[in-house]
């Protein structure tokens, strides 16, 4: 008879011990983290998990290689990547540090946890991996607490302010820097927490993500072990929101998705996503922007489809929420969406449809988003609906190399006549009464809007608007000196963008005639 092999015996107070042996903290939290996951969650634990639990800790792969190196001694067997595919002994340790972890069957039979030499239970466990324990902040005296100064107060309130006069784009450093100045006069974590939440994606929402950064990166310390995550899991679950964008901002999209992950199989979150609109909006919207991106680069069909569906329901979250800046938002996207999936065919891919319907309709999405930025008096710190209406309007033509002027204006975008028609919305929002009369002048006007410091644009945005008016300024007036000098102007501002979207202005540029580009 084979004997029962022995637990796995650890100590969770201070000194850590294996075994009578010391522990390193962070292997053995990460450990726990698995076991808890196991146990309590879903299972497989992402690597995010780690990236939030240790912000400061700039190499995430040293980290795992050290638990991991912990476990060997320990004799604990713990996996990474897909799990259950194969045996962990079998597994490549090249993409260990990707994750995610778990546990084999056989490990999580044997761990056994001890807190002060008492067994821990879940209750132990949720504290020393700092998952769940409320606030205690102002809770011993309540009066002390609303004796206090106002100033957080005040300063949260103009900030909020601030963030509606400019629906938190055009006064986003504004915006940001009143949520900064709350955060100064916080009387506690999560007042201080909560002002740097906001501040984080104020900045996000002007596209300053180095400064997003540096506010997620504080609010990461701020959250260190979750004091108030039970008594306020909306906040909680924002604060995983505000952490996915950031993921994504850098591109990285499995640390992106990961934390979202996190918020759907956490128990206390999961309501809050249920219940509350304005999570279910922030959650769906990224969600579909993440299957979007994985659609597009990977030529997946079942993530366009994702993606759709997560557009619908956000929009309906963005009205149940009366959230109407989040309402022209997910409406611009499904717009854009529909199209850009339509031209990769990810959806109707027998072409059931012609272009002009689909033309047709992902312009009458976009033109409800900027209606809606009209009815509303929001959505001025942004060009992308002019840009993306354009780029839809033009979506049919051909994107022959170097044509001849003669067959580039021979090209037949959408009839600009017949937006009215389309849109089916009064008043129009791209209509002949407010100088549109034809799609260059439209793009010519919002140039002008950043020209004369009505509506600064970020590089990027710059970039597509040139770019769009001098395609619809060449097909419309030939060589005339305005295509040529905003030609020349995109050329000059190719060097401040990244390399990626150089090479998607260069692809443009080669189906523009030749003589436009000499002529800069």
């Amino acid at each position: 008879m084979i004997p029962p092999a022995a637990d796995f015996c650890f100590e969770l107070s201070p000194p850590y011990h294996a075994a009578g042996a010391p522990a390193r903290f962070q292997s053995l939290w990460l450990l726990v983290r698995l076991y808890y996951a196991s146990v309590h969650e879903d299972g497989p634990l992402p690597a995010a998990a780690l990236r939030q639990r240790f912000p400061a800790t700039r190499g995430l792969r040293m980290l795992v290689s050290r638990a991991f190196a912990d476990f060997a001694r320990w004799g604990v067997e713990v996996g990474w990547g897909p799990p259950g595919r194969v045996a962990v002994a079998l597994l490549n340790p090249a993409g260990r540090s990707r994750g995610p972890f778990w546990l084999p069957a056989s490990t999580l039979q044997r761990l056994r946890f001890t807190l002060q030499g008492q067994a821990a239970g879940r209750e132990a466990l949720e504290q020393f991996l700092g998952l769940h324990a409320a606030s205690t902040a102002g809770a011993d005296d309540p009066l002390a607490e609303l004796m206090q100064d106002l100033d957080y107060w005040s300063r949260l309130t103009q900030a909020i302010r601030d963030e509606r006069d400019g629906q938190g784009r055009q006064s986003g450093r504004q915006t940001a820097a009143a949520f900064h100045a709350a955060s100064a006069c916080a009387h506690n974590d999560f007042q201080q927490a909560l002002a740097l939440m906001k501040e984080s994606l104020a900045w996000r929402r002007s596209a300053q993500m180095d400064d997003s950064r540096v506010a997620l990166k504080r609010l990461g310390r701020a959250l260190a072990g979750s004091r108030f995550a039970n008594a306020q899991p909306t906040f909680a679950a924002m604060a995983r929101i505000a952490e996915a964008w950031d993921g994504y901002a850098r591109g990285e999209t499995a640390a992106a998705e990961a934390s979202l992950a996190q918020l759907h199989a956490s128990p206390e979150l999961q309501p809050v996503f249920r219940y509350n609109p304005r999570v279910r909006f922030e959650c769906l919207n990224l969600s579909a922007l993440l299957h979007k991106q994985a659609a597009l680069s990977d030529n997946q069909p079942q993530r366009a489809q994702a993606a759709l569906q997560a557009l619908a329901g956000a929009l309906e979250a963005a009205y149940e929420a009366d959230s109407i800046d989040s309402a022209q938002h997910v409406a611009a996207n499904i717009g854009w969406c529909l199209w850009l999936f339509w031209r990769q065919r990810l959806i109707d891919g027998e072409r059931a449809l012609p272009a002009e319907a689909m033309q047709r309709q992902a312009i009458r999405w976009l033109g409800l988003s900027e209606w809606i930025c009209d009815r509303f008096g929001g959505g001025n710190g942004s060009a992308w609906n002019t840009i993306f209406l354009l780029r839809v309007a033009r979506g049919n033509c051909a994107g022959d190399i170097h044509p001849s002027l003669a067959a580039f204006q021979s090209n037949r975008p959408f009839p600009p006549s017949q937006l009215g028609k389309a849109l089916k919305l009064s008043p129009c929002p791209f209509s002949p009464a407010k100088g549109y009369g034809n799609w260059s002048a439209l793009a010519e006007l919002t140039l002008e809007e950043h020209d004369q410091g009505r509506l600064p644009l970020a590089p990027l945005q710059l970039a597509n608007l040139l770019l769009e008016t001098l395609w619809f300024q060449a097909q419309e007036q030939g060589l005339s000196r305005a295509a040529c000098g905003n030609a020349a102007r995109l050329l000059a501002l190719l060097p401040e963008l990244r390399r990626n979207e150089r090479s998607f202005f260069r692809a443009e540029l080669a189906t523009l005639p030749q003589e436009l580009l000499e002529t800069t």
